[in-house]
């Protein structure tokens, strides 16, 4: 949970690199995944220039960890404390294939306590190498009742939104946050991104492919049952003091989430969700 007391700042990063070459940087900081470059040196998510890097504040970009509620989808401050909290380092390690690892951990506290009344640990696993980028998240109940939770990757995909093409949704239903919450079924092969999109697309069980003129990235999920598509346009840039008014432009979110059917979580259980993105080159 931040200090709002006393901000510190949260631009110290965890550097880990794979033998080939690829790296990922992480702050402590909501266990907040900040670069991911692939070998060839190309950054593949994105990172607002107006972040204040401090402690009673989310970061804005790259991957931040949405537990244990989505949104305003409750009583908690939005997206939950995961983003917010100081996270521990567990591991960081080259493995023997030589891909990258990054564990942290965050587990209750007197502060988690007053606003989410539960015993729990919560790892984040991050491995990666060459072009791809895998994050697990395991949440684990350490106390003797249940307890339910939302949550989500809110995974920030470095793109050019103008030749941007999203694939891999048509047929799901998907409840429409811009249009009032509304469910609806979606018919389109292929989404061009032309106005603000808040979407939950739900029972997700293929993988979702970010296209643009340079390259794709395949976005595939395990345990995550739901996918959020989301971009602010302009509009929603202008209301965020954290993007500049053309950050639209260069992102689109694409989560892998858990917010249909809430996780019940009983006493010594284990959830665990993953995503894992693969970065390949557009057939030109």
């Amino acid at each position: 949970m931040p200090n709002s007391e006393n901000p510190q700042s949260t631009n110290d990063f965890l550097i880990a690199s794979s033998a080939d070459g690829a790296q990922v940087k992480v702050s402590l900081h909501g266990a907040h995944i900040c670069s991911w470059c692939t070998p060839d040196g190309v950054e593949r998510l994105f990172m607002s220039p107006l972040n204040s890097w401090r402690s009673d504040s989310a970061i804005r970009g790259g991957i931040p960890v949405v537990f244990p509620q989505f949104s305003n989808e409750g009583p908690l401050p939005k997206h939950g404390f995961a983003r917010v909290s100081l996270w521990t380092l567990l591991e960081t390690s080259r493995q023997i294939d030589g891909s990258g690892l990054i564990r942290l951990g965050l587990s209750d506290s007197e502060e988690t306590r007053s606003v989410f009344p539960h015993a729990f640990s919560l790892e984040l696993r991050v491995e990666f190498s060459g072009q791809e980028l895998n994050t697990e998240l395991l949440v684990t109940n350490t106390g003797d009742q249940p307890f339910e939770f939302t949550c989500a990757l809110h995974t920030y995909l470095s793109t050019q939104l103008a030749a941007a093409a999203v694939y891999g949704l048509a047929g799901h239903q998907y409840r429409d946050s811009m249009d009032e919450r509304r469910i609806k079924q979606e018919d389109a092969e292929v989404l061009h991104i032309r106005e603000e999109v808040d979407r939950v697309y739900f029972a997700v069980d293929k993988p979702v492919t970010l296209s643009d003129h340079q390259h794709s990235v395949i976005a595939s999920q395990a345990g995550f049952a739901d996918a959020v598509l989301w971009n602010p346009w302009e509009t929603g840039c202008a209301k965020i003091a954290d993007l500049k008014l053309d950050s639209y432009q260069h992102f689109v979110c694409i989560e892998a989430a858990k917010i249909q059917h809430p996780v019940v979580l009983a006493p010594n259980a284990v959830w665990r969700g993953a995503q894992n993105l693969e970065c390949v080159p557009v057939a030109v």
